[in-house]
């Protein structure tokens, strides 16, 4: 729990922050009250560690009076500060913290903070609880005995509270279960999730939204008569039957006279449960952490479950989830197989292990012709050529619509989500040529595979704005960082998204 609470001087709990500038260090009148409470041993500290208060730089001392630890924590310099780097901050000190056992944390709020109150307050209370975040539903109770969490994070102020500020704190609180949510379903084996486990997820959403979310499943029989053939033959080779699984948010559900006015937004995720590559099969040390390909689905959830909680935006949200598993077996699609999407594109599958554009490319495709959306994202772990060009931590941006492609590098920016944008090139088009069909699912050239998949997944897009990010790389990561960002499901793309919903323009 996060309280808030006026003071002039923090005076309980077992671990004590305090954070410092470059520029200030020397004249910081709080840092030297402390020093005195701890008859100068900061100040030691300080001259044995040559602490400058770069950012993520940090000093501590133990056995104070009023707190069994005080935590000197640097945020670099104080014409850099964002509230980014103070909940990247906050989230490394509660990672410090529960190392040395603390039960609570205690921090004042400070004039270097500034005054966008309700930002400082979502992003504190972000790195208070995903920086505690970790996966332990497959550990033994022998295991996780003597895990730590600080259950109670003080802040002070020395003035009135602004209610800006709680609002911050609690809107954070709403934006980190959205998040756990995904990180959650991610990290989850696939032993586990499946494409009815989401389909379970949705309607859990649905089910305590009060008739903000409305959930439609598609089963088989009615992906065959829409003609989703592409999504279909990724199916076709598990024994798990795909799921086509739609969900729609409109706060004003109730107000028919405001419906037909709201701007609608349709986020795709890929939502393949599990990736072996279908019979193009991946060598099994790719295979270990393809539970994870159903990131973008699970990040659709984990927002849908922000909406039902806030009402940040004024637009008519949809998710589309198609759900499935791609396996190898006798009923498998093979290389050189053709099959026909929803818009009646013919499509050579060349390899079976580029079966996320195919499944995309149906529900982009659906998307356009039956909900007729402002916008289109689709958000998936597609290439492994875009973590080549990127890097494990930057996801890859590509957009038909200048303005689309422009706000969410906004967004992204504000909510210290990496993200890169790459060219929709269209001379690469004949690359994906076919000899026999109006299109094949590679290039074929070994190069420019992200792009290469984003322009695939283009062609079923007619008319209607639309962004594809490529989040292979930043939505499993391999550490553990300084930061909000977690070893294995992170939740990459829930900040921005839901930043940019929460604008409504």
């Amino acid at each position: 729990m996060i309280y808030t609470e006026k003071k002039a001087y923090p005076s309980k709990g077992n671990t004590l922050l305090h954070f410092v500038n470059e520029d200030s260090l020397k004249t910081d009148l709080f840092l030297n009250q402390l020093n005195k409470l701890v008859n100068n041993r900061i100040n030691r500290q300080i001259e044995l560690h040559n602490f400058k208060g770069n950012i993520n730089e940090y000093i501590y001392v133990e056995g104070a009076d009023a707190y069994e630890h005080i935590i000197i924590y640097g945020l670099g310099k104080s014409k850099e500060f964002t509230s980014i780097k103070l909940r990247d901050a906050v989230a490394h000190i509660t990672q410090i913290g529960q190392s040395f056992k603390s039960m609570s944390l205690s921090l004042f709020y400070l004039p270097l903070f500034g005054k966008e109150y309700f930002d400082v307050g979502k992003n504190i209370s972000l790195g208070y609880e995903l920086g505690q975040y970790s996966f332990d539903k497959f550990k033994s109770k022998e295991e996780i005995k003597d895990k730590k969490i600080i259950k109670e994070l003080y802040i002070y102020f020395e003035n009135d509270i602004p209610d800006t500020f709680n609002k911050g704190v609690k809107f954070g609180e709403t934006l980190a279960k959205g998040i756990s949510l995904t990180r959650n379903l991610v990290n989850e084996p696939a032993s586990h999730v499946h494409p009815e486990t989401l389909v379970k997820e949705a309607f859990a959403i649905e089910k305590k939204s009060d008739g903000k979310v409305t959930v439609e499943i598609l089963d088989k029989d009615e992906c065959e008569r829409l003609g989703m053939g592409s999504f279909l033959g990724v199916a076709q080779g598990s024994d798990r039957e795909a799921k086509f699984i739609i969900l729609k948010y409109n706060r004003n559900s109730n107000d028919k006279t405001q419906i037909s006015k709201v701007k609608k937004i349709c986020l795709v995720g890929k939502s393949i449960t599990f990736d072996s590559g279908g019979l193009s099969l991946k060598p099994s040390k790719s295979m270990e952490t393809m539970k994870m390909d159903m990131a973008g689905g699970a990040t659709v959830l984990g927002i849908f479950d922000i909406l039902t909680k806030s009402d940040i935006t004024s637009y008519e949200v949809w998710g589309i989830l198609p759900a499935c598993e791609n396996m190898p077996s006798g009923r498998a699609l093979r290389p050189g197989d053709v099959v026909k999407g929803l818009n009646g594109k013919t499509i050579e599958v060349l390899n079976t292990d580029a079966e996320g554009r195919l499944a995309l490319a149906d529900a982009v495709a659906y998307a356009e012709k039956h909900i007729k959306p402002d916008l289109i994202i689709d958000l998936a772990t597609l290439t492994g050529a875009c973590m080549v060009a990127l890097g494990p931590d930057i996801a890859g941006l590509f957009g038909n619509d200048r303005l689309a492609i422009k706000q969410f590098l906004h967004h992204a920016k504000k909510e210290g989500e990496e993200v890169w944008e790459l060219p929709l090139y269209k001379p690469y088009l004949k690359t994906l040529k076919s000899d026999i069909a109006d299109i094949k699912n590679i290039g074929g050239t070994g190069y420019g595979g992200a792009i290469s998949g984003a322009l695939f997944i283009g062609e079923f897009v007619k008319k209607t704005p639309w962004l594809h990010i490529d989040i292979a790389g930043p939505a499993y990561g391999s550490h553990n960082t300084k930061s909000i960002i977690s070893k294995n499901g992170t939740g990459w793309g829930v900040l921005s998204i839901i930043s940019l919903l929460s604008t409504n323009t």
